[in-house]
């Protein structure tokens, strides 16, 4: 294990990164960051009032600045957004500065719990096939900057344990 350096967490969007990576920083004693919430308190801004103010464009700008500030974290467990490895500039900085796993759930799993938030702002006027598309085009790239692919099938708990098991 790199034991310097951030834990990082990609995968779609509901795919399990942040209950698994609390989980994860509980059974490794390492504080846990989600970037998320880490875009919105810096910004000071809700992730729906940065589109509102700037659209996704300027959404993609604040998430680099907080990819930039993942680096410097140290030993933590990071949760990423799931467009945040969709960018080679995000990408690359955090596959230099932290250890990447891969949260890999079931497209169909991911999207009956997106069904449960349709406020969210990328998935609200898609419809479903064009969000299966987003899926596949984001696997690849997640699985480009991914060092472990763990297959998120069973519990939460399970998928942490199976990321301890590979840093041991």
């Amino acid at each position: 294990m790199t034991k310097n350096c951030p834990i990082i967490l990609c995968g779609f969007t509901s795919s399990g990164k942040t209950t698994i990576g609390k989980l994860l920083s509980e059974r490794l004693g390492l504080p846990f960051y989600d970037t998320d919430q880490m875009l919105i308190e810096h910004y000071q801004m809700t992730i729906p009032e940065i589109f509102a103010k700037g659209g996704e464009t300027l959404f993609r700008d604040y998430e680099h600045e907080i990819a930039r500030r993942v680096c410097t974290l140290g030993p933590s467990v990071v949760s990423t957004g799931g467009g945040m490895l969709t960018f080679d500039r995000n990408g690359e900085i955090l596959a230099q500065n932290g250890m990447i796993f891969y949260i890999d759930r079931p497209f169909e799993d991911c999207y009956a719990n997106l069904a449960q938030h349709p406020e969210r702002p990328l998935f609200k006027n898609h419809t479903k096939k064009e969000v299966q598309d987003m899926y596949l085009i984001r696997r690849d790239l997640y699985r480009k900057y991914a060092k472990f692919d763990i297959k998120n099938t069973g519990t939460a708990g399970e998928a942490a344990e199976k990321i301890c098991d590979l840093l041991k």
